[in-house]
């Protein structure tokens, strides 16, 4: 395979979640970036710094992309009771909510592309993107 491939295929789905560019994400009232937080979240507890450093952000950045989702009512922070020097960040129900629409949004974004290819392709489709998930999900690929 060539390094332009994978390339444009990073680019097309960059372009594609609107993420670089648009103020608007496919779950109305948060921008992509915050809709990557909630996503990211999950349902998990994070502190504020190892959140940062998992986007790839400044904490600082962080706050402020954070402040809406709490002053909404989507996330919560709170301090670390076995550490009161760290603040704690997770999704409130309401977020939880969020999180399963655009859960089901990118299912029913998979299932369309999918759907396009050949069925006799299907496994070798999802060996090779478990692959290239697994070697992004465990290195860290500075630019």
């Amino acid at each position: 395979m060539h390094p332009e491939v994978l390339a444009a295929l990073i680019n097309e789905i960059l372009v594609k979640s609107t993420i670089l560019g648009s103020e608007k994400s496919f779950v109305q009232g948060l921008t992509p970036k915050q809709l990557h937080i909630v996503m990211e979240i999950g349902t998990r507890t994070f502190r504020h710094g190892d959140l940062a450093v998992r986007l790839g952000v400044e904490p600082s950045t962080l706050t402020r992309t954070l402040n809406p989702l709490v002053q909404g009512g989507l996330a919560d922070r709170s301090l670390n009771p076995d550490n009161r020097r760290e603040v704690l960040i997770r999704l409130t129900e309401a977020g939880l909510s969020v999180l399963e629409t655009a859960n089901g949004k990118m299912e029913q974004i998979a299932s369309a592309i999918l759907g396009q290819v050949p069925k006799e392709q299907l496994a070798e489709v999802e060996r090779s993107v478990r692959t290239l998930l697994d070697i992004l999900r465990n290195n860290r690929f500075d630019p």
